[in-house]
């Protein structure tokens, strides 16, 4: 063992002296001829190392008429041998830095075997994969393009990757992952059918509003004027619920999107909430009321019996008897009914708010048939949290919407929407419990409702649905958009074993005291493509596909400002960001004019 050890030693201590010698060689060389006009003759393959070392001037033979620079020499070997150790010392700091930096850690991955080869990705997740069923998915377009049959979710091995718009996808980082800057808002642009998108920031709206209006019309609901935008759309709950049926859909939409209907231990109070409600709807349809009548009838049940009355006269056989029956029985039961509606209506209590949901005749009214038409879009602002939160409401917009498309999708040949509805749901969780999403997650593709939901962590969807509902979510998303930065660890061990495993090769040696020389041994392992800390430690950059039945891909992600009309989304979102910072500040107090100066009165 030892021998061995002495040998490498020995070796590489020649060849540290053979490459110093040659260097002091070139030195000495170098500086003979320009002090002397011609170069020395060396007396042996190591006279430029003795010279350094010793100062002899033997190691040389100088030049006729002249005498050998000795002492510059010297000087110049010692300055090269500082300079060669800075370079080593910093080649083996930049190499320290290297194997710790990220771009190390992205190589190391993409070397590994187990991530989808580029054959892989080039037959079922390229440009040209997506557009073979073009023609089933989108009719309605001659000449279709990649974004027209699939999203875009990054690059891997050179190409741009993109999943069907047959495909829900899940998109999970925590805050600040920059889910909107490299994913999101590229793939709002980039739809090109009618679409909802949520948020309870502005930031995918500010830097996508203006592109989507060259595309058709866009709406902004935003009860709680969040946006900035002026002018927002007024939506009334109260139109379509004279269908008796639209109104329990209704009532249930709302008091599922509220906190009551996010627990799950009252989950029969909530529909029995949603019962109420839906009656209370209906009766301000047929009994021509408007929201201040729904806002009161829900905050008292003495008040509500004036709906029983419209509901009587006007309204759907019994319903007047069962809400009469419900106000006037048992006080308990009526009072933990009672709670779910007073909860859903509370938000009517602030002006603002009560106006967005009142339509003025001026106003041109929502109609979800027509929005299907065409590329339109619709942004869906709102936060869950304080008195004023509007997730019920919202929760009442999109399942209207979805509904209409999913009846339009079975009226449509191959029960198939003409041109696919694209619901991007960014802080979806954050804003309200949608019900209907663990089932349009699960068979909307096929009807042509192409979901794309966004959520900082699993854990999330698990608060707003159950544990149950929150797999159905995960499991249904057949694209899976993973970021770095996650601490769930048991999800991540789930991510883990999600990617499958790899087969490694370690080599070890070992000397014997005994027996002169050394043996090599081999072993192989299996073991995750990526480890949980792996997972968590990809920069913002990088993200993982699991998709369907394929191999894992690991995405290059690019932010909006790479984009070929980067610098058009740059001018638009100014403008955009100027309008809101006006509405923010708010009108101008009037200017008065200035006060006449006064007249002083001189005594006579």
């Amino acid at each position: 063992m030892f021998e061995g050890l002495l040998g490498r030693i020995a070796a590489i201590g020649v060849a540290a002296a053979i490459l110093l010698s040659l260097l002091f060689a070139f030195t000495a060389e170098a500086i003979t001829q320009l002090t002397c006009g011609a170069r020395p003759t060396p007396a042996g393959l190591f006279s430029g190392l003795w010279l350094a070392v010793t100062g002899d001037p033997a190691a040389y033979t100088a030049p006729a008429g002249c005498a050998l620079p000795v002492w510059q020499i010297r000087v110049a070997d010692l300055l090269l041998l500082l300079l060669v150790a800075a370079i080593a010392i910093w080649a083996v700091a930049a190499y320290r830095r290297y194997r710790h930096s990220d771009r190390s850690f992205l190589t190391d991955l993409r070397l590994r075997p187990g991530f989808a080869p580029a054959s892989e990705i080039r037959d079922h997740l390229s440009a040209k994969a997506v557009l073979r069923r073009a023609t089933q998915l989108r009719p309605d377009i001659t000449k279709p393009g990649p974004s027209d049959v699939g999203w875009r979710v990054g690059r891997s091995r050179g190409m741009d990757v993109y999943v069907s718009i047959e495909d829900s996808v899940a998109l999970e980082g925590p805050p600040r992952s920059g889910k909107g800057y490299r994913v999101l808002i590229s793939a709002i642009l980039d739809w090109t059918g009618p679409l909802i998108t949520t948020s309870t920031t502005n930031d995918n709206l500010t830097a996508t509003m203006r592109m989507r209006q060259r595309r058709g019309d866009v709406h902004v609901f935003d009860p709680q004027a969040l946006s900035g935008i002026p002018h927002p759309l007024r939506i009334s709950p109260i139109a379509g619920c004279e269908n008796p049926l639209v109104a329990m859909q209704r009532g249930t939409a709302i008091i599922t999107g509220t906190a009551l209907g996010a627990s799950q231990t009252n989950e029969e109070w909530a529909q029995a909430s949603g019962v109420v409600l839906g009656r209370l709807l209906h009766a301000a349809a047929v009994g021509g009321r408007s929201i201040a009548d729904i806002y009161d009838w829900g905050s008292s049940p003495h008040l509500a019996r004036a709906a029983v009355d419209v509901l009587r006269s006007d309204g759907a056989p019994g319903w007047g008897d069962s809400l009469e029956a419900t106000i006037a029985g048992d006080e308990k039961l009526a009072s933990s009914i009672w709670f779910g509606v007073q909860g859903a209506v509370a938000p009517l209590a602030v002006p603002q708010i009560r106006d967005a949901l009142n339509p003025t005749p001026s106003d041109r009214a929502f109609d979800p048939r027509a929005f299907l038409d065409d590329a339109n879009t619709l942004y869906l602002i709102g936060s869950a949290s304080g008195a004023s939160a509007m997730g019920g409401w919202l929760s009442a917009v999109l399942d209207d919407i979805v509904e209409v498309a999913r009846i339009r999708a079975l009226a449509s040949p191959g029960s198939r929407l003409p041109h696919p509805l694209g619901l991007i749901l960014d802080e979806i969780v954050n804003m309200f419990r949608w019900g209907n999403l663990p089932r349009i997650m699960a068979d909307g593709g096929g009807r042509g409702i192409c979901t794309f939901v966004v959520l900082q962590a699993l854990s999330q969807a698990e608060t707003a649905w159950s544990r149950a509902e929150a797999d159905t979510i995960w499991a249904a998303a057949t694209a899976k958009v993973i970021l770095g930065g996650a601490s769930h660890v048991d999800h991540l061990r789930d991510i883990e074993a999600l990617l499958g495993m790899r087969e490694t090769r370690q080599t070890s040696r070992s000397w014997s005291t005994r027996d002169a020389g050394h043996s090599t041994s081999e072993h192989r392992e299996r073991v995750p493509l990526m480890s949980v800390d792996e997972i968590r430690r990809m920069p913002h950059n990088t993200g993982l596909l699991a998709y369907r039945n394929r191999r894992g891909v690991l995405l290059e992600l690019t932010g909006w400002d790479e984009r070929r009309d980067a610098a058009d989304i740059r001018t638009t979102k100014a403008a955009t960001e100027a309008e809101q910072a006006d509405v923010f500040r708010g009108p101008m107090p009037a200017s008065t004019p200035d006060p006449e100066p006064a007249v002083e009165e001189v005594p006579e």
